[in-house]
Formats: structure tokens, C-alpha cells, sequence
């Protein structure tokens, strides 16, 4: 089927190019196998380890990855719950588990949850509302390479203490990387993401 470009704009590290909705595949749950190998520049989750390699696909239901000292447990839907340090003690923790993706994604897709965040960068822990939609179809291009993606934006009601705020963030999701390949936050670009190398089994 043809592609439609509808828009194609410069980033500073990607640039976007809006596709058709006859172009967006089905996106289901995404299918990591152990051996996959997924970098990203500087950080993942604010943790600052590139290389993350799937030791375990259905430990509790949680997908295991390994990056150094770290280890990542995500969901069966690619959701942070939380990434340790080698003695077990959470570096970033979301209860019950971070709201970032809801398969299956198309456009117009809407969903909400509520969690307690904790990053032990800063020491805080704090209470959230996300609010997420699905809100085009697009190629993106990292430094891993161009991707057809489905674009999520967020915006994220948090609470600390007698502190309160909204942040919006928006991420990117591949299927055909299987995974979330770039994050923009820019209220908080601690959690700011981009893949730089994918190798999957």
C-alpha cells in the first residue's frame, strides 16, 4: 500500500515523518526473546547503563533484563515495575507498575493508571496520575536507525507532599523493534531515552 508523508520535520537527534494509518501494522503486545539486545544513549529509566540483554521472558509474568549491576523487570507490556542494583535494592521503582504503554496501540487509544513512583537519583518517591493517548503514526529516526512508530503523549500528575505538578512526556513504540525506541520528557529529562542499537534473536 502506498505511503502517505504528510510531514517531515528536523530535531535536534531525530527528525519525524508522518505516515498514513493504512501504514500502522498491528500492535500487540510486544514479543522480546532472551539474547535480545536493546542500547540506549546514556540512560534507561534514569539509570545510567546502555546495554540491556533479556535474561528471563515470563519470571512472575515480568520480562528480566541484565545491564551491568542492573536488572530491569518490566511487564508482559514493556511497563517499568522496577530496576535494581546488584544487591536488590530498587534505583527506580514503580508501584504497581509504570503506565507508559496499553496493547493493543492504535490511533485514538486512551488509558489511564495510577502508581507510586520512587528514583533513588534523587531520593523522592511520589504519587502519580498518567494520562496517555496514542496520538499518531510516524517514523521516527534514532540512532539505532528509522523507525515506523506508534506516538504517545503523556501527561503525568504527581504529588510530593504539599508539591504538586504536571509533566508531559512522549514516547515512541516500534513494533518492528519491539520496543519503545525514544522518549522525549521535557520536564524532566532525567527520563529521556533514546535506542542507539537493537540485536534480537
Amino acid at each position: 500500500m502506498k505511503r502517505i508523508l504528510m510531514v517531515c520535520g528536523a530535531l535536534p537527534a531525530a527528525f519525524v515523518c508522518l505516515l498514513s494509518l493504512a501504514d500502522a501494522p498491528p500492535a500487540d503486545k510486544p514479543t522480546p526473546k532472551v539474547g535480545d539486545v536493546l542500547e540506549y544513549a546514556d540512560k534507561y529509566y534514569a539509570v545510567k547503563c546502555k546495554r540491556w540483554v533479556v535474561k528471563e521472558t515470563n519470571k512472575n509474568g515480568n520480562v528480566v533484563s541484565q545491564c551491568g549491576d542492573y536488572t530491569a523487570y518490566n511487564t508482559a507490556d514493556g511497563n517499568l515495575v522496577k530496576i535494581e542494583d546488584k544487591n536488590g535494592k530498587p534505583v527506580t521503582e514503580f508501584k504497581p507498575q509504570a503506565y507508559a504503554l496499553a496493547f493493543p496501540l492504535h490511533v485514538g487509544k486512551k488509558w489511564e493508571g495510577k502508581n507510586v513512583g520512587f528514583s533513588a537519583i534523587d531520593g523522592y518517591t511520589w504519587n502519580d496520575e498518567a494520562k496517555c493517548e496514542v496520538t499518531g503514526f510516524e517514523t521516527v529516526k534514532v540512532a539505532a536507525g528509522e523507525f515506523p512508530a506508534y506516538k504517545v503523549d503523556c501527561k503525568d500528575s504527581w504529588s510530593v507532599d504539599s508539591f504538586s505538578g504536571i509533566d508531559t512526556s512522549t514516547r515512541w513504540y516500534s513494533p518492528k523493534a519491539n520496543a519503545i525506541v525514544k522518549v522525549s520528557s521535557p520536564d524532566r529529562d532525567k527520563w529521556e531515552m533514546e535506542l542507539t542499537s537493537l540485536s534480537t534473536k
